[in-house]
């Protein structure tokens, strides 16, 4: 066997085994997105039998258990999202003691009142983002129309806006097809 003969084995096996990870990386990315379309899916599931058990359907105890454990997860997150509010609330007031007045021209956090220069994207504080400030007189704004009151259409509550679930009955909020002034009247 030549020089050339071997060169020419050596670069068709390394050519075979370059196909071959290819492959093997695209079946494994195939397998990853699978996965991923799986557990997708497990979820939509999950959030069906959730909003049953809110909804005081009978479930399994298997499935109630579950729902319990969601539940205590949620209470937990509204309870640390209350102490980051109050956190948040108490370095405000404590800015807000050292009466610290900005310029003018300065931007205020809305998160925790400091200021900042003038065209701030960021608090240099707590690094919350400024929202841009605009001239107000250099722009006319309509003023936005009260929304409409949205009302179950199951039991007939009010829909408290921005949430998910009628307070009254669990009802899903998004198989709510009403969207009136008054509330619908039982006859």
């Amino acid at each position: 066997m030549t020089v050339l003969e071997k060169v020419q084995d050596i670069v068709k096996a390394a050519s075979d085994k370059t196909s071959e990870v290819i492959e093997v990386s695209k079946l494994r990315a195939g397998i990853a997105e699978e996965k991923r379309a799986i557990s997708e899916q497990e979820a939509k599931l999950g959030a069906i039998y959730y909003d049953l058990y809110k909804a005081g359907e009978v479930l399994t105890p298997d499935a109630v258990n579950i729902c319990m454990v969601i539940d205590k997860y949620a209470t937990r997150l509204e309870e640390k999202e209350a102490q980051i509010k109050k956190i948040n609330e108490a370095n405000a007031a404590k800015r807000a003691a050292k009466n610290v007045v900005p310029a003018s021209d300065d931007a205020v956090c809305p998160e925790c009142g400091s200021a900042n220069p003038s065209g701030s994207k960021f608090c240099s504080e707590c690094g919350a983002k400024i929202p841009e400030i605009i001239d107000a007189e250099a722009v006319e704004v309509e003023e936005p129309a009260e929304p409409a009151k949205q009302y179950c259409t199951k039991c007939g509550a009010e829909i408290v806006p921005g949430k998910k679930f009628c307070n009254e009955c669990g009802e899903k909020v998004e198989e709510v097809t009403e969207s009136v002034e008054e509330a619908p009247t039982e006859e």
